[in-house]
C-alpha cells in the first residue's frame, strides 16, 4: 500500500537521502556545540583536575587513553589549533568513529592534522566512559577507586568459596555462556509474547 501511494521507489529512495542527511546534520550540529562548551567554559577546570588526579588502569586495553591524557597534560597550556606534528596521537580507542572527521583536519596539501580541542573533548568522554565501569580508576578515590579494593581482603586466598556464596562458575568461558544463555531466553520469551500480541 505505501509503495504506490509514496509515487514509487524514487520518492523512497529520496525520503531515505533526506533522512540521512539530516541525522548527519544533527549529529554535526551537536558536536559543534558540545565542543564550543568545552572549549569556553569546562577546559580549564579539566586541565586543573588532570594536574591533581591520578589515573591507573590494571589493563593494557585502556593504554590509548592513558596515552592520550599525558599527551593532554603535556600540551594542557597550548592554545593552538592542532596537535603538534611529531607527537604519538592515539586514535583507536580513543576518538569514536562519529567524530573522526571532526578531529582530523585533512588540507587539501600537506599532512592531517588533529585538531586539539576537539581531540581533547573526545578524550575525556573516552575516560568519562571507562571511570563508569572502572577500566581507568582514581588514586585515592572512592566511588571511582581501584576495583580490586572492591574485593574482600581475602578474596584470593578464599576465592573458590565466594564464587560458590555467589552461585557463579570461576571459568569465563562458563560463565558468559550462562549469560549468553539466560539472554536468549528473555529474548525468546519476548518474541513469542510479541507475536501472541499480534496474533
Amino acid at each position: 500500500m505505501v509503495f504506490p501511494a509514496a509515487d514509487g521507489e524514487k520518492t523512497l529512495k529520496d525520503l531515505v537521502a533526506e533522512m540521512k542527511a539530516t541525522n548527519a546534520e544533527f549529529a554535526r550540529s551537536k558536536r559543534e556545540v558540545f565542543k564550543s562548551s568545552y572549549s569556553n567554559h569546562y577546559r580549564s577546570g579539566l586541565m586543573k583536575l588532570l594536574g591533581v588526579l591520578d589515573f591507573r588502569s590494571s589493563n593494557d586495553q585502556h593504554k590509548p587513553v592513558m596515552d592520550a591524557l599525558k599527551l593532554i597534560e603535556r600540551h594542557k597550556d597550548s592554545s593552538t589549533t592542532y596537535l603538534p606534528l611529531g607527537e604519538t596521537i592515539p586514535l583507536e580507542g580513543v576518538v569514536r568513529k562519529d567524530w573522526m572527521e571532526f578531529a582530523i583536519f585533512t588540507p587539501d596539501k600537506g599532512l592531517k592534522r588533529v585538531m586539539r580541542t576537539v581531540y581533547e573533548a573526545c578524550v575525556f568522554q573516552a575516560l568519562r566512559d571507562r571511570l563508569r565501569c572502572k577500566e581507568i580508576w582514581v588514586v585515592g578515590a572512592d566511588k571511582w577507586r581501584n576495583p580490586d579494593d572492591d574485593l574482600p581482603g581475602d578474596f584470593e586466598v578464599r576465592r573458590a568459596e565466594y564464587y560458590e556464596k555467589l552461585n557463579k562458575p570461576r571459568e569465563a568461558k562458563v560463565f558468559t555462556a550462562q549469560l549468553q544463555a539466560e539472554i536468549r531466553a528473555e529474548l525468546g520469551a519476548l518474541d513469542t509474547n510479541c507475536r501472541s500480541r499480534r496474533g
